[in-house]
């Protein structure tokens, strides 16, 4: 009897388009703090799909929680649902599948888009890697869950003027999240170092760094810029890891500038 195929990543679709543009979340919360972003760009004309990682958002966790095979579940969802142009955003632990994603899948995308991400923490000093473990798993450790500790250190990531609903929204979903899945994930982007998938990428390219993020420097960002062949560098003024929240006018008006230079009109 044949094996099924492995089941789709749980996804929402909006809009219509010829540029099919695929949000995947950071390794806190999950796609429904990207609402903001899909009515931004399916008010510009374009199609969205929001995906929640395998073990997201009450989905199964998957035995292999590794960000390849992360990759490896989007790129099926690609195949799966991708329209005529697609365009990969991912945001923080988003932006380590992304790239991988995106090499899987080859001609299939047209785009890429980092948002506050990292080249891998295996790319950061001994000094930093000690830090953001501390931060983000020592509380656990200490039996705390995500709804205890996140909201402090969240807002610690985020530049010094972020308010309002939408930050709010942020905070809301990341602290419903099950504990054990963000474990799973913290070991994931321990483990990861993207360096060589980036200078593997073969689409253009934008990478988007908050000016005040303290989980991904805006250092960092400019120095993965270095790696990606065909890439374009911007940073938020006075935004922190949640540019889509702290400065929306700003962060999409830039997404969308390099979706029409460089993918809808090409």
């Amino acid at each position: 009897m044949p094996i099924p195929p492995p089941a789709l990543p749980t996804h929402e679709i909006y809009g219509d388009g010829d540029v099919t543009v695929f949000l995947l979340h950071g390794a806190y919360g999950d796609g429904r703090y990207f609402g903001t972003t899909r009515d931004y760009f399916t008010k510009m004309g374009h199609r969205v799909v929001i995906w929640n990682c395998p073990g997201y958002a009450g989905s199964p966790k998957p035995d292999d929680t590794s960000i390849q095979a992360h990759a490896e579940a989007a790129a099926a969802l690609v195949e799966a649902v991708g329209g005529r142009k697609n365009v990969l955003l991912g945001h923080s632990m988003g932006g380590l599948i992304a790239p991988l994603a995106a090499n899987l899948l080859g001609t299939q995308v047209h785009g890429l888009i980092l948002s506050a991400s990292t080249a891998g923490l295996q790319s950061r000093s001994a000094e930093e890697q000690k830090r953001f473990i501390a931060e983000r798993v020592d509380p656990i450790t200490a039996g705390k869950s995500i709804g205890e500790y996140a909201p402090d250190l969240l807002r610690s990531m985020m530049g010094p003027n972020a308010s309002g609903p939408l930050v709010d929204r942020v905070v809301e979903v990341v602290c419903e999240m099950p504990t054990d899945v963000f474990v799973s994930s913290m070991n994931a982007i321990i483990e990861c170092d993207n360096r060589d998938a980036l200078r593997q990428v073969t689409v253009p390219t934008l990478l988007v760094a908050g000016e005040c993020d303290t989980a991904c420097p805006p250092a960092g960002m400019a120095a993965m810029a270095e790696l990606v062949p065909d890439s374009e560098y911007t940073e938020i003024p006075g935004a922190g890891h949640y540019p889509f929240v702290e400065a929306p006018e700003e962060y999409h008006g830039r997404i969308l500038d390099f979706l029409s230079r460089r993918v809808a009109n090409v």
